[in-house]
């Protein structure tokens, strides 16, 4: 990670800069903790219950990919990480719940991903505030990185680089393979893992 001296001439300021052979060099790792696959509407109430227990989660959301101007597809995915476990909701199989909805919802819980305007708005419609929600991207840019997607925090702040190879795959097939779960969880619980690092940085402004 390259700190950068700023300099009044430029119209761009940064603090923070990383380039993607900096990230490279950073080892690779995924989540390797308790993964709970829900696709079976009845099977919600009692996931949702457990992760109540919890104030702060990692939230996220996949889509089955677009390849043509004008094509969109609803949220397929919704992941959920808490320090014990991380939940992968199949909404496109169990529908998006009323249980669910109201996790999803409630302002006592925090829910912290990037990008997360766009995810809120394919789950819950259109709607001047979403509360409940902490976007990391948005602390990243307040901070001064340049850089603020997942793989570029993930490096600055946990030292590690995550795999993004199957973002664009079919999140919509009868049966997800053990590598797009393990990318699903892994960006659920990278957020949560960020969070955490955010807050014991001293130079971090929350």
């Amino acid at each position: 990670m390259e700190i950068k001296d700023t300099d009044a001439s430029n119209q761009e300021e940064y603090r923070y800069d990383i380039t993607k052979e900096d990230i490279q060099k950073h080892p690779l790792r995924s989540y390797q903790g308790n993964i709970i696959v829900i696709d079976k509407e009845e099977n919600i109430k009692s996931a949702v219950k457990a992760i109540r227990k919890h104030k702060c989660i990692g939230f996220d959301t996949e889509s089955r990919p677009s390849f043509h101007k004008g094509e969109k597809h609803p949220v397929s995915l919704v992941q959920i990480a808490t320090d014990k476990a991380v939940y992968l909701f199949r909404i496109n199989l169990t529908g998006l719940t009323h249980e669910l909805s109201s996790l999803i919802e409630d302002e006592s819980i925090t829910k912290i991903g990037l990008g997360l305007l766009n995810d809120m708005r394919e789950l819950l419609g259109e709607r001047r505030e979403y509360r409940g929600f902490l976007d990391l991207e948005t602390i990243a840019e307040k901070n001064g990185f340049k850089k603020r997607g997942v793989r570029a925090l993930a490096a600055h702040f946990l030292g590690i680089r995550i795999s993004k190879s199957s973002q664009v795959s079919n999140w919509e097939r009868k049966e997800l393979t053990e590598k797009q779960i393990r990318y699903a969880a892994t960006d659920a619980w990278v957020c949560l893992r960020i969070y955490d690092a955010m807050r014991k940085a001293p130079d971090i402004e929350l």
